[in-house]
C-alpha cells in the first residue's frame, strides 16, 4: 500500500513538472518571453490543454463511447430485423464493453492541471 501512494505522489509531481517544462518551452513563441504576463499566460494555456487531455481520458475510460456504440448497434439491429410496428429487438450485453479500471495518469492530469490553472488565474488577478 505504501508503494502505491509513493508512485501516486510521483505521478502528481512528474505531471506538474512536465507542465512547467512545457510552459517554459512555449515562452520562445511569445514576443516578450519570460515576462510575468507571458509566464502566466503560458501556464494557463498548458494547464488547460493538459486538463482537457485528462478529462478526455476520464470520459473515454468511463465507457461513454462504449454505451454509444452499443446503442447504435442495437438500433441498427432493430431496423434490420423487424418490420414497422413490431417490438424492439434486444441486443446482447456482450457487445457492451465497459473499461473498469482507470489509467494511473488520469487523476494527476486532472488535479495538477486544475491546480496550476487556478494558480495562474489567481496570479493574473493579483498582478494585473
Amino acid at each position: 500500500m505504501r508503494i502505491f501512494f509513493t508512485n501516486f505522489r510521483r505521478s502528481f509531481l512528474s505531471i506538474g513538472l512536465i507542465e512547467l517544462v512545457f510552459t517554459l518551452a512555449i515562452q520562445f513563441f511569445y514576443q516578450e518571453p519570460f515576462s510575468a504576463g507571458t509566464l502566466i499566460d503560458g501556464l494557463s494555456t498548458i494547464s488547460l490543454i493538459f486538463f482537457c487531455a485528462g478529462l478526455s481520458i476520464f470520459v473515454y475510460q468511463g465507457g461513454f463511447f462504449d454505451g454509444m456504440v452499443y446503442s447504435f448497434k442495437r438500433f441498427a439491429r432493430s431496423l434490420r430485423n423487424k418490420k414497422f410496428g413490431e417490438n424492439d429487438a434486444k441486443a446482447p450485453l456482450t457487445e457492451f464493453k465497459h473499461h473498469g479500471k482507470r489509467f494511473s495518469i488520469t487523476w494527476p492530469l486532472i488535479f495538477d492541471s486544475l491546480f496550476l490553472f487556478i494558480v495562474s488565474f489567481v496570479l493574473s488577478l493579483l498582478l494585473f
